[in-house]
């Protein structure tokens, strides 16, 4: 609410620029939000208009709209993002180190308000590590961290010092989620070096080097602390002790999706879970659990496809300045979280992960007009 509230001026100030910037991936996600707010008027229209102020204030999607806005309108000089890169390494560092102290005291760190929601209590049972991010959400470690991870890769993939750490981090965190949707998103944005990065073989060799060095690392730091990693593979990755509970819900959430997606396909029924849906799911989840078919079924036909057009424009953008400047940290990054959203439920784009990519993007995106300026000068 507060990131709400100081924002407002902000757009007000941009607006004021003679030369407005409003990407395609802005316009459809400005379209979606305000679909997505109508939609929330629609299935709600008793409470009062002091209600619905507070709910705006409260959106993620009206802040996230604010957020990109002013980004596309500001600039960024080198210098900001030379710093941006550091302090982006020092939160992974950190990240790590909390982390790792997780291990022996899992109660470090971790936020105050974590037993006050009841998904919230079941993943702290299943001793899930969440580094710094409990104080934001607990999806913030599987959005924002892996594009952390992506965005350094992309600066520090030569540098033989620092490159090590970022591999090191990203490998341990992910891992000690005990969360397989993060592990999947570490690989994504990990395989940039490999299918995106012109390297050399020998470059190749290196990394490969520092993958295997960093496992062996890994698995040393986990004996001597009696952290029992096989344990983690069978109980979180493989679901022996639970019997796949995790796959079925998500095979449920498909047949459920078919039967009541049919009633409403074009507008949806607004974003909130019929009684009848949760009954269906027969108590496995309080809402449909893949990302996609959720929104499909929350907004509809209409709705959806301005967010996926959104999404396409986004990542269209990241991919062209990766192929110009060989930054790919925002392509892959973005990968994963649109990959992460096939297995849960979490569109939060004004996480600190996106906003970063949209910096970054913006950042190269005015580079390249100021380059194509100079040609025709």
């Amino acid at each position: 609410m507060f990131l709400t509230i100081f924002s407002i001026p902000l757009v007000f100030y941009s607006l004021l620029s003679s030369l407005i910037n409003v990407p395609k991936y802005l316009i459809f996600f400005i379209l979606f939000t305000v679909y997505h707010l109508l939609s929330s008027i629609i299935i709600n229209p008793v409470p009062s208009f002091s209600y619905w102020i507070w709910f705006l204030l409260l959106d993620k999607n009206f802040l996230a709209c604010l957020i990109f806005f002013i980004i596309e309108n500001t600039h960024f000089d080198e210098r900001f993002i030379r710093i941006m890169n550091r302090n982006i390494l020092i939160v992974v560092l950190i990240s790590l180190l909390v982390s790792l102290i997780q291990i022996k005291y899992p109660s470090f760190f971790l936020s105050t308000g974590i037993s006050l929601d009841a998904e919230d209590v079941i993943y702290y049972s299943q001793n899930r590590i969440f580094s710094i991010y409990s104080w934001l959400d607990l999806n913030s470690l599987g959005i924002t961290f892996p594009i952390l991870i992506a965005i350094l890769l992309s600066f520090y993939n030569k540098k033989k010092k620092t490159f090590p750490l970022v591999v090191i981090s990203g490998i341990v965190v992910s891992f000690l989620t005990k969360a397989r949707y993060v592990m999947l998103s570490a690989i994504i944005v990990f395989s940039q070096l490999f299918f995106a990065s012109k390297i050399k073989l020998r470059k190749k060799v290196y990394i490969f080097f520092i993958f295997a060095a960093s496992i062996v690392i890994f698995s040393s730091i986990a004996k001597v602390v009696g952290y029992d990693i096989q344990q983690v593979i069978d109980e979180r990755i493989m679901e022996k002790s639970s019997d796949m509970l995790s796959a079925k819900t998500r095979i449920i959430s498909y047949y459920v999706f078919l039967k009541v997606f049919p009633d409403h396909p074009l507008f949806g029924v607004g974003p909130e879970t019929k009684s009848n849906v949760v009954q269906l799911l027969g108590g496995s989840a309080p809402l449909i659990h893949v990302g996609y078919l959720s929104y499909l079924y929350f907004y509809g036909l209409v709705g959806s496809f301005l967010l996926l057009f959104s999404m396409f424009y986004l990542l269209k953008r990241t991919q062209i300045v990766g192929k110009k400047y060989e930054f790919w940290g925002g392509f892959y990054g973005l990968l994963s979280f649109f990959a992460a959203n096939a297995t849960m439920v979490y569109f939060n784009f004004s996480e600190m992960g996106i906003i970063l990519v949209i910096i970054y993007i913006r950042y190269f995106s005015e580079k390249s007009s100021l380059e194509l300026s100079e040609l025709k000068l």
